[in-house]
């Protein structure tokens, strides 16, 4: 078989099959919730971007892999004596790379129906490497740290003429690692068996704070991506057929 031949044959499968492939990319808002700022607020927030591709296995089934970078910040409710002395505060930037099910309520592909929209959920697995690059006490320095991430959440997919999809998401990033805000204090959930006390009182660093909980990170925002519709093949052509 020579090259040209070759390269129909690839050309076809890949017409026959592209309406699998919906690349694109997402800007939002990335936030916190730790031992500094309890509970999802877009107070203190900074704008992340991410680039992905959709691998759409059905109508209601996709699998999404991403790659996003930004940076996370908070500090200190100043609410009383104890939180005014510490004055915690931190920058840091991240990078992540994830992969998630989502699951479409509507089926928007459809013809038929002309449906082209639908709200959905998704949730996954990834993995994020973050870098302090200020706090209160200027520790700049070797100090990445990788930590495993489940990001879930919801969203709303609007499709546009059959192949731009417009999307607002809200995802939030269990973790399981206690100082995304280099904040952190005693555990105390085992009684006996409490970790995290510190008795050296010639250094005082005012953190005052839980180690019974992980930190949290989110996202807000809206994406747009590609639908990379197929040319019909010679079975189920009908103009009326879903991408499916």
């Amino acid at each position: 078989m020579n090259w040209k031949k070759t390269l129909f044959l690839n050309l076809l499968v890949f017409n026959c099959f592209s309406q699998f492939l919906e690349p694109g990319f997402s800007m939002g808002l990335n936030s916190y919730s730790g031992d500094l700022k309890r509970g999802y607020s877009l107070q203190n927030s900074s704008v992340g971007f991410e680039i992905f591709n959709r691998f759409n296995l059905s109508s209601h089934q996709s699998i999404k892999v991403s790659y996003k970078r930004g940076r996370i910040k908070g500090s200190d409710k100043i609410g009383d004596e104890l939180s005014k002395i510490r004055n915690m505060w931190f920058e840091s930037k991240f990078s992540e790379i994830t992969i998630k099910n989502e699951y479409n309520f509507l089926d928007y592909f459809d013809e038929i129906e002309r449906e082209n929209f639908t709200p959905y959920l998704f949730i996954g697995l990834g993995g994020t490497i973050l870098k302090n690059i200020k706090n209160r006490d200027n520790a700049i320095g070797k100090n990445k740290k990788l930590f495993i991430n489940i990001p879930l959440g919801l969203g709303f997919k609007y499709l546009v003429n059959k192949q731009f999809s417009i999307a607002l998401e809200f995802e939030i990033k269990k973790t399981f690692y206690d100082k995304i805000d280099y904040v952190t204090g005693a555990n105390t959930k085992n009684i006996d068996n409490i970790t995290g006390l510190d008795f050296n009182n010639s250094q005082k660093n005012y953190q005052y704070s839980s180690g019974n909980n992980n930190d949290y990170y989110y996202f807000t925002g809206f994406s747009l991506s590609y639908i990379f519709y197929r040319i019909p093949c010679p079975k189920n052509s009908a103009p009326n057929n879903s991408i499916y």
